[in-house]
């Protein structure tokens, strides 16, 4: 059951992604060639697709974590992810306005859980995993920057910071495992 409510959840929320994209901001400086937002919010079954990916993401979400109490960051990851894996897939940019709020949330849920757990500490390892995960990422991008010329964008350490603050709670090993993984 929760792993349902938790796919239907963020397939309601991912589906919303077309209209985000419609009204977001181009950058004030885009790259040559970038294709606009408001034209990637405006492709066909969009919405359907979206809405499909988060609603596995989410289900897995559900079937995995063993706290029920943390899934509301995750559905919100979820949802917000495949929407910027998107965007990244056809930008190879990581909106700043929706990286930034989306940190801002998942904090905010991150602290609802607290509450709700009544666990203090599920505050204290989301930040230790904000803070290591994003210095991890943070310092990759400058000794890539520094030694390559740039491997990867600004964009991928904020949205560190974002992905520590939910691992970060599941404890050191998901948290490893969880970011590294995806190298």
């Amino acid at each position: 059951v929760i792993a349902v409510v938790s796919a239907v959840l963020a397939a309601l929320l991912a589906a919303g992604g077309p209209v985000l994209l419609r009204v977001l901001p181009e950058p004030e400086e885009p790259e040559p060639g970038k294709i606009p937002y408001a034209q990637l919010g405006a492709k066909p079954w969009l919405a359907l697709w979206l809405a499909l990916a988060a609603g596995v993401y989410g289900a897995l979400a559900g079937m995995w974590i063993r706290e029920p109490k943390l899934l509301p960051a995750w559905i919100l990851l979820a949802a917000v992810g495949v929407l910027l894996a998107y965007v990244d897939w056809h930008t190879h940019l990581l909106p700043y306005l929706i990286v930034a709020p989306t940190w801002i949330a998942v904090w905010v849920l991150t602290g609802i859980s607290a509450l709700w757990l009544q666990d203090i500490d599920v505050l204290k390892h989301a930040l230790y995993g904000n803070l290591i995960v994003f210095g991890s990422f943070w310092l990759l991008y400058l000794l890539a920057k520094l030694l390559f010329g740039g491997a990867f964008g600004y964009g991928d350490v904020r949205l560190s910071a974002v992905l520590g603050v939910v691992l970060g709670p599941l404890g050191l090993v998901p948290t490893f495992v969880g970011i590294y993984a995806g190298f």
